[in-house]
């Protein structure tokens, strides 16, 4: 466990030249606040260079940090990462803005009734989202390494990943992840680092995710 966490954690600077990636990365971060579509569609396309080049590796091999050429492709390869996660985030989101914002927004938490209906509903409305979730990752891998956006609805390749306790730690640990450098965004970016961080988390959380799950095909012959 040891060995596959710091792998992943090296992974954004494996190869040489060793920083060219997150230059490029921290630079498309920073360049979309100016113009937000475009930097975040290369990106996406990146990280799933990222996805379907660690899970392809065979075991035991270092997977390639994969490049930014060619350009179309890599727009491309984003577009369909988006057009995933919109497909798979639209149920959970509209269900947390129907809970938290509709109904339940009206009822007072700090009556006895209300209070234990207002924990139930928001509680039942996350762990239902989280479910819809987190197939997620798993779709995201098997977009990116088939390069068709059907490979999302594949119940027989996402359903294997998500059934496979590897793949259930790289998913927490990569949320983990994001989470705690979303929450030193804000600070690091005083000094223009938040950027170029977010960026090496993301490639590090693809990196664990796509070797997680493509560990898991492995094992199933998919």
């Amino acid at each position: 466990m040891t060995r596959v966490l710091s792998g992943v954690l090296a992974y954004p600077i494996r190869g040489s030249p060793r920083f060219d990636a997150l230059v490029v990365g921290g630079g498309l971060h920073l360049l979309a606040v100016w113009l937000p579509l475009l930097p975040f569609i290369a990106v996406a396309g990146y990280l799933a260079r990222v996805l379907a080049a660690t899970a392809t590796a065979g075991p035991g091999e270092a997977a390639d940090r994969p490049g930014w050429r060619p350009l179309g492709g890599l727009f491309l390869d984003g577009l369909r990462l988006i057009a995933t996660c919109a497909g798979y985030l639209a149920v959970p989101v509209a269900l947390l803005l129907v809970t938290l914002g509709g109904p339940l927004e009206a009822v007072d938490p700090t009556g006895t009734t209300d209070g234990i209906f207002f924990i139930v509903g928001t509680t039942v409305s996350t762990l239902l989202a989280f479910a819809i979730c987190y197939p997620l990752p798993a779709a995201l891998v098997a977009v990116a390494r088939e390069g068709s956006l059907r490979a999302a609805v594949d119940t027989a390749r996402v359903g294997v990943a998500t059934r496979d306790a590897g793949y259930l730690v790289a998913t927490l640990l990569a949320a983990g992840g994001i989470g705690i450098a979303a929450a030193a965004y804000g600070a690091l970016n005083a000094v223009a680092l938040g950027f170029f961080v977010a960026f090496y988390v993301e490639v590090v959380a693809a990196a664990a995710i796509g070797e997680a799950t493509g560990r898991a095909w492995e094992r199933r012959g998919i």
